[in-house]
């Protein structure tokens, strides 16, 4: 029987899925092939929207999802406009004024001069109040839109708010609908390889929050397979024809188990150690200290890393709540509707590196503290750091203006196909255009054991080469 690996990358905006295939029970050359998804129109897609939405009837659509079928809850909010006054208007209004309400006695130069000195006063007394008067139009449409959101019936983003911890707000609480979504996907999944399969999850995290996030990422993968196996008996139809009432009712988060996370062979790595890991294990990144940024649809992820022995040590890792849909939506569009680069406003674009030069800077400084505490100059410590490593992956990393060179952090690559060179990959030359997109599903398929993930305290960074028993006072290259 051959061994089967899920790679499941479960994006904010979108989930890709990698599945490494090892014949003669785990003893063969691995084989790899990426998850196709059906969209509306039965065309084979690498990607599934990460969306669930109820529809007219109370059942519920995941990922490819009709509009037209949402269940419609409140309008959406339009902000109010308040236009600050027009001083060179003030004649103009005056005469429709005095027009409107004026009677055929009436001095009309007298009276136009009353009404103009009426209005300035007005418009003086509104322009002194134009900000609280924007101030009340915001708070009033954040009102509005809160209550749009907590009774819309589409749903996105609930994968950033579970393990991103951003901020949610709808009918249900976000690790619920994360259940609901992969357990469509296992549906779909115990289809395929219905002998069973090892799952291999990413979560945003960092040394700081991984024992939690790890956790948290097998409870809501256990209570997806509970669903599936043990609700509905791997029966899709059944669980498609739900009403979400009765759906609320069988939906359980169970507990964390040890046990159970082995028994079911599930494994949850941080998403910048499975992007990385692909690279790092075939030797493609050399030693030292390097960063990767991966630029997804609804987030910017960086990762400060050094490699050791082929594999990635990260110390540092920052979300961003940023991504392309971000930046194209400040530029006044939708991601998908145009294209992209030639319609991003350059002003976004540049507040949007800005934020990246934010974090390497504070990096840089964090660093320069910490080699100081040491007796190392600054200049040494900038010297060994010259043109270092930065990797970009995911949607971004297709667009030189927003993958470039952050200070120090010159030598960009871009995660290609050459990893995959050497590997038997179903459809390469399809997958191959579509690599950068999929680096993060591929590094989960390969890496073997969550036990093996390192993540670093940031103040032990250099405490290795410090306690050899060698007075150093400068830093080299080698250890950068």
């Amino acid at each position: 029987m051959d061994e089967i690996r899920i790679g499941l990358d479960f994006g904010t905006h979108q989930t890709k899925i990698c599945i490494q295939r090892v014949p003669d029970e785990g003893h063969g050359v691995p084989e790899y092939e990426f998850f196709k998804f059906a969209d509306q129109n039965g065309v084979e897609q690498y990607f599934l929207p990460s969306v669930v939405q109820i529809n007219k009837d109370d059942t519920l659509s995941y990922g490819y999802v009709d509009p037209k079928d949402e269940k419609t809850g409140f309008p959406l909010p339009k902000m109010e406009i308040i236009k600050r006054w027009d001083a060179s208007r003030i004649d103009e209004d005056a005469e429709a004024l005095y027009e409107k309400y004026s009677m055929p006695y009436e001095d009309k130069e007298a009276s136009m001069n009353a009404i103009v000195k009426m209005l300035k006063v007005k418009y003086e007394i509104d322009d002194g109040r134009f900000n609280e008067r924007i101030a009340a139009a915001h708070a009033k449409y954040d009102k509005e839109m809160e209550a749009y959101n907590h009774e819309r019936n589409l749903f996105r983003n609930f994968k950033q708010a579970t393990f991103a911890e951003y901020p949610w707000v709808g009918k249900f609480d976000s690790d619920i609908l994360c259940v609901w979504y992969l357990a469509y996907v296992f549906f779909l999944l115990e289809d395929v390889y219905p002998d069973g399969f090892a799952i291999n999850m990413g979560v945003p995290t960092d040394d700081k929050t991984y024992k939690e996030k790890r956790e948290l990422g097998t409870r809501i993968l256990l209570s997806a397979i509970h669903l599936v196996e043990e609700v509905y008996s791997n029966d899709l139809r059944k669980f498609l024809n739900e009403k979400v009432d009765d759906l609320v009712k069988k939906t359980e988060i169970l507990s964390f188990s040890e046990d159970d996370k082995e028994s079911y062979m599930i494994n949850i790595f941080p998403e910048a150690y499975a992007s990385l890991i692909g690279l790092t294990s075939r030797g493609k990144l050399s030693e030292g200290m390097s960063l990767n940024a991966d630029i997804g649809g609804g987030t910017t992820d960086i990762s400060f890393f050094i490699v050791r022995n082929k594999i990635p040590k990260i110390y540092k890792y920052w979300s961003i709540p940023r991504g392309l849909n971000y930046i194209a939506e400040m530029s006044g569009f939708g991601y998908s509707e145009k294209d992209f680069i030639n319609n991003a406003s350059q002003e976004i674009i540049d507040k949007f590196n800005r934020k990246k030069d934010e974090i390497v800077y504070i990096l840089t400084k964090n660093l320069i503290d910490l080699v100081r505490a040491h007796g190392i100059f600054k200049s040494n410590l900038l010297d060994a750091l010259k043109d270092r490593i930065l990797v970009y992956n995911g949607g971004g990393s297709t667009y030189p203006e927003i993958s470039n060179p952050i200070y120090l952090f010159t030598d960009v690559k871009v995660a290609d196909a050459e990893l995959w060179a050497e590997e038997i990959v179903k459809d390469k030359s399809k997958v191959s255009k579509l690599f950068n997109l999929l680096t993060t599903a591929y590094g989960l398929s390969v890496s073997e054991n969550d036990s093996n993930v390192v993540l670093c305290d940031f103040d032990s960074l250099l405490a290795s080469y410090y306690n050899s028993g060698k007075e150093h006072k400068e830093i080299d290259k080698d250890v950068c």
